[in-house]
């Protein structure tokens, strides 16, 4: 018997590795809007998971924030022909798991139009029975709205059968929310809060499939 029944994926840092993209869209709002001012590396990475909006807000004060929130949006998606990859197995395993009649989807703090533009780049179209984005919910991560509203969409009334995989901080608080399974994968760039215990951790996603289908 299956332990779970909903598999909810995370995108940024989880299925695709966009942190230099990431980096660098912001870089060049820095060099356009800041007078070059850069904020460090070290900080920057920790970009990845909030809902962008915030933190171009708290960058970008003195902007009209529709205005550097459509630069961002013109800078980052015109970086995915040529800078978006995704982690190794990944499509291998959502193949194995869509076979193994598992329902899949995405909770992110992407909105819903990039999320889909993201997906199509990776070639990952159709393998998803719900995405729910930040613009999807009126609360993002790491409010429980997404995961909530992606398990009404896939009828899923029991929390213990459902897992939600992400990378980072905001993604175990979310799950935490919601009151289901967190796993976090380990080849991201953020380190951990102390309190961020996921039921699991993985290395590649062999190791998920192997927890998933034990």
């Amino acid at each position: 018997m299956k332990r779970y029944r909903l598999i909810l994926f995370d995108i940024d840092g989880t299925l695709a590795d966009t942190d230099k993209m990431l980096i660098e869209s912001m870089n060049q709002l820095y060099d356009l809007y800041r007078d070059g001012v850069r904020t460090p590396y070290e900080k920057m990475i920790y970009f990845s998971g909030p809902i962008i909006e915030e933190t171009l807000e708290h960058e970008f004060p003195h902007m009209d924030q529709k205005f550097i929130y459509d630069e961002f949006q013109r800078i980052f998606q015109g970086l995915y022909p040529k800078m978006l990859k995704e982690f190794p197995g990944g499509k291998e395993m959502l193949l194995s798991l869509k076979k193994n009649n598992y329902l899949l989807g995405i909770v992110t703090n992407k909105n819903h139009s990039s999320s889909l533009y993201c997906l199509a780049t990776l070639g990952y179209e159709g393998l998803f029975d719900v995405i729910v984005a930040s613009d999807d919910v009126k609360n993002g991560k790491p409010y429980p709205d997404s995961i909530i509203k992606a398990m009404e969409l896939t009828n899923v009334k029991n929390n213990n059968e459902v897992l939600y995989v992400g990378d980072n901080d905001c993604d175990y608080e979310c799950a935490s929310n919601a009151n289901v399974d967190c796993m976090l994968v380990n080849w991201g760039p953020r380190e951990l809060s102390p309190s961020t215990k996921p039921r699991y951790k993985i290395n590649n996603f062999v190791e998920l499939l192997g927890v998933i289908e034990q």
